[in-house]
Order: structure tokens, then sequence, then C-alpha cells
């Protein structure tokens, strides 16, 4: 009696092992950019792309953050968005910018990203921020953020940020998230 390795057993092993080397892939875009095209009706997952060979500057380039946003609403709070509908050059880049302003006692009530992790830059003002866990306990972190103080907020975990001061308050969230959602 034979007491090596089954024959049908190392074949079984070898098919699996090429199988995971076949099935790996390379994370990175296949190219540089992907311009969004806003000539087409055609519903897809992200934009069409332009001809890469017709891209310009413009394509990469947004004014606006400089503005405030109004602030005179329910919330006190006012986001202005940048995402690939109004950056086109952002398009399959996974990634947005949004400006939002605080009036006084402003509040962005409690939302969540599910595609996104939030980082945000306090450039004005004083910022009360905080999020809760998702496992079974269910803790909240919250720190309050001064001009210049940077903080996270993990992908689809529910946040809120809340002007606890009377001055305005401005602050940068960048979002690893094509569009923020």
């Amino acid at each position: 009696m034979d007491k090596g390795v089954p024959m049908d057993l190392v074949t079984v092993l070898l098919f699996a092992l090429a199988c995971s080397l076949a099935f790996a892939s390379d994370p990175n875009p296949l190219q540089d950019f992907c311009v969004a095209t806003k000539d087409s009706n055609e519903f897809v997952n992200g934009k069409f792309c332009n001809n890469p060979k017709d891209a310009k500057a413009d394509d990469f380039f947004f004014s606006g953050l400089d503005k405030p946003g109004d602030t005179s609403n329910k919330q006190g709070s006012n986001v202005t968005a940048v995402n690939v509908d109004k950056l086109a050059g952002l398009n399959t880049l996974g990634i947005s910018v949004a400006r939002i302003d605080f009036a006084p006692y402003g509040l962005n009530p409690p939302h969540t990203h599910p595609r996104a992790t939030e980082i945000i830059v306090v450039l004005e003002g004083t910022l009360y921020v905080g999020f809760v866990t998702s496992n079974t306990n269910n803790r909240l972190f919250t720190k309050v953020l001064k001009k210049g103080d940077v903080f996270v907020f993990p992908i689809g975990l529910i946040h809120f940020q809340w002007n606890m001061k009377i001055p305005m308050l401005l602050y940068l969230p960048l979002l690893a998230a094509k569009i923020l959602g």
C-alpha cells in the first residue's frame, strides 16, 4: 500500500493554486485619468470618459470654494460639494471635496457616507464632532476641534458636526468617494 499523497489531492491543490493566481488583480487604473463626458444620456456606474487627447486643464479645475454658503436654513449649515458633476476630472478617481459653512450653533445632523471615509480640516471656528461605532458596543467618539485641527470619520459610520460657538464656522471635508454619499 502506497503511503504517499494521493495524486487526485495534488491535482486539486495545484488547480486551486493556479486559479487563485489567475484571479489576482491590480487595483491601479488602466489609464492616467478619465475626464467625464456630459454628452451621454446612458446610465453607468460612473460617467463615460472623453478621449484623453481632448483633456484640458479646466477639466481638473473648480473655482468657488472661497465663497460662503447660505446658512439661513433650519440646520444653520450649508454644504458646497465638489464632485464629478462639478469637476469632470474627478471621474474614476474615487475622491471628492466640499466646503461646509455653519451659522452660530449650526448643525450638520447625524448622517453616514456608506462608501466613503471622511476627513475634515477646520479652517475657522470651533466644531464639536462625533461618530458612533457600528459594533455591539455602539461607542460614541467625540472631540472639540479648533482652527487647524483634523478629524476622520471611518467609512459608513454615523457622524455629526455642530458649531458650538457664536462665530461662523468653516471646515473642509475630504471624502474618499466620487460622490458625497
